[in-house]
């Protein structure tokens, strides 16, 4: 197999071959990954086609002309397993749920389809699990039909064909039980794509729910991700795995329990603190200490036209109990010395690029 280098681009730093034909899949066409491979002894680490036009992204630029082409086949494998799994997920949704796949977009760490429904049930989302892979292990036939679009009548397709599409339409066929138009990839047969698992869901665009799914080696590959972190979590919290939800439970109400408590002492410490401040510059008041205790030491300060000033080993927070523009403050601080903040009239923060004395912050205050 080979391929002709018409020229090659260089674009925002990327190298790009480009081709008028060329046998690697572009990516993200029909959703889908591209192919990989090898021009010559140059990596193909992507595939675009803009206006008719293949550009392969490549590590080593080539001079035009002919070369031998090798295709990653492993990678297509990962392809044909994923766009199918997508396809049976997909028929599973709409006859167990009527629910329909709106788009669909293929990557190496996991795919994902978007469903026409703002919420999914969990009770559903495991009976299409549980019922794709049922199919798969059935080892249906995965064929590819090409038919002219007057005689797409002839076949229960599950999406319609836009109207757009002009000439022969190729439709990928799963046993009795899936017609769907498609120009992808796909296996011969479902028992290739081995198993799917769905790991997550979210809710995108408002209206439409996103779900993460992983199938073939990837799927295994998340398995083995998730038991070995069950694994250490079990030893960590000396726990057997069926007891991690308990104890993880419990060691969490304990923590929140400890939190309060730190919160009660915090406000106490501050309260104190704030009682027996001494101003270093005319109304100046400064106190160097923990956040946590630090936030609620302006609900006891009781100075009038005072400026608090409060810092925790990054940044410098404002108060301002009268005279003082917290505001215009922080603007001449930051004229002064590099750092960023910003804040109203009342309250602001700053954060200096380097630890800053006190002294430096107040030296040039105007009243």
């Amino acid at each position: 197999m080979k391929i002709k280098i018409d020229r090659v681009v260089i674009k925002d730093g990327n190298i790009y071959l480009e081709s008028g034909e060329s046998p690697f899949y572009p990516d993200f066409k029909g959703g889908q990954l591209g192919d990989r491979g090898k021009i010559g002894n140059v990596k193909v680490i992507g595939v675009e086609e803009i206006e008719g036009k293949i550009y392969h992204r490549v590590n080593t630029p080539l001079e035009p002309g002919e070369y031998d082409v090798t295709i990653d086949e492993e990678h297509r494998l990962f392809i044909k397993q994923h766009h199918t799994a997508q396809h049976i997920l997909s028929a599973v949704f709409s006859e167990y749920a009527d629910i329909r796949t709106v788009s669909f977009k293929m990557g190496m760490e996991y795919s994902t389809i978007d469903l026409d429904i703002p919420f999914l049930a969990k009770d559903v989302l495991q009976e299409v699990e549980i019922n794709a892979n049922k199919l798969i292990q059935k080892c249906l036939d995965v064929e590819e039909l090409v038919v002219e679009k007057e005689d797409l009548d002839k076949f229960p397709l599950r999406k319609k064909v836009s109207d757009k599409i002009k000439g022969k339409i190729r439709i990928i066929k799963i046993g009795e039980y899936d017609y769907s138009a498609c120009a992808g990839y796909h296996v011969k047969n479902t028992g290739e794509i081995g198993f799917v698992k769905i790991i997550k869901t979210e809710k995108v665009k408002g209206s439409l729910t996103r779900v993460y799914f992983v199938a073939g080696l990837k799927a295994l590959s998340y398995f083995y991700k998730y038991t070995n972190i069950l694994r250490n979590l079990s030893k960590l919290l000396t726990a057997s795995i069926d007891e991690l939800e308990e104890r993880t439970k419990n060691l969490l109400d304990k923590v929140k329990s400890f939190n309060s408590k730190i919160e009660n002492i915090s406000e106490i410490l501050a309260k104190e603190k704030a009682e027996n401040l001494k101003a270093i510059r005319d109304s100046v008041y400064y106190i160097e200490i923990e956040e946590s205790i630090a936030k609620y030491i302006p609900k006891y300060f009781k100075k009038e036209n005072a400026l608090l000033v409060l810092y925790d080993g990054i940044k410098f927070n404002f108060v301002s109990f009268g005279k003082y523009n917290v505001n215009q403050l922080i603007s001449k601080i930051r004229d002064r010395i590099p750092g960023k903040g910003g804040g109203g009239e009342k309250k602001g923060t700053f954060i200096p690029e380097k630890k800053t004395d006190i002294n430096e912050i107040i030296e040039f205050l105007e009243v």
